[in-house]
């Protein structure tokens, strides 16, 4: 039987733990967990760049959030016998174009992230790492991130709405809207910025998975 050595990888308080199994037949062990815990490590050390992600994320789901809340709050409204007011069209398209910029916002911060990270890539595959526990260490990263820029940005969405609506129907009518209702739109927003998340990464995650060991290694900012 083949025997097993535990690899340690320490650099700028990153710590990798693979399990590998000597032969002629290796194989490397990277479970989500340790994608999890490494993908901490960068963003905790590099917080500022994933601050950069997340607001980006985070305004374009708090304008979605304050446009859907307040169409909510107009039908609540109409309902109680108030005037029949609604959000524009247009508004819309706003949000749309929004989300764009921040998809191509993210993705150039993770190619630049990318290439900050040649060396740790390269040492990574060096010990053993797959195209696809690459590929996996940095879709979790973004899964984080789109799931903090989702929380904040429906929190500020409904800042949001009550700032443009509280003035005019009044803060009473926020009381009329079911729970369900403001939870159905708190997880739609939710997963839509994890996804938008993860799309915005896949090209930059794919290029990461797909470097040449010596290459990356050998590669200088």
């Amino acid at each position: 039987m083949p025997k097993k050595e535990k690899v340690h990888y320490h650099r700028n308080d990153v710590r990798l733990d693979m399990l590998g199994e000597l032969g002629a037949e290796g194989r490397v062990k990277f479970t989500l967990r340790d994608a999890l815990n490494l993908g901490y490590q960068y963003i905790r050390r590099r917080i500022d760049r994933a601050s950069l992600n997340v607001v980006s994320i985070a305004l374009g789901i708090a304008f979605l959030s304050t446009l859907l809340l307040t169409d909510s709050l107009y039908r609540a409204y109409a309902l109680a016998g108030g005037e029949r007011l609604g959000v524009e069209a247009y508004q819309y398209w706003l949000m749309f174009v929004a989300l764009i910029v921040s998809v191509v916002g993210i993705s150039n911060a993770m190619l630049i992230a990318v290439y900050e990270r040649y060396k740790e890539i390269g040492t990574m595959k060096c010990l053993g790492a797959l195209d696809r526990h690459i590929l996996l260490l940095f879709l979790v990263e973004s899964l984080v991130q789109g799931l903090v820029g989702g929380v904040l940005g429906f929190l500020l969405g409904i800042l949001g709405a009550i700032l443009s609506t509280g003035f005019t129907i009044g803060l009473s009518i926020i009381f009329t809207i079911p729970l369900v209702e403001f939870l159905t739109y708190f997880g739609g927003s939710t997963i839509l910025s994890m996804l938008l998340s993860v799309v915005s990464t896949l090209y930059p995650a794919y290029r990461a998975a797909k470097l040449d060991p010596v290459e990356a290694l050998s590669y200088e900012l």
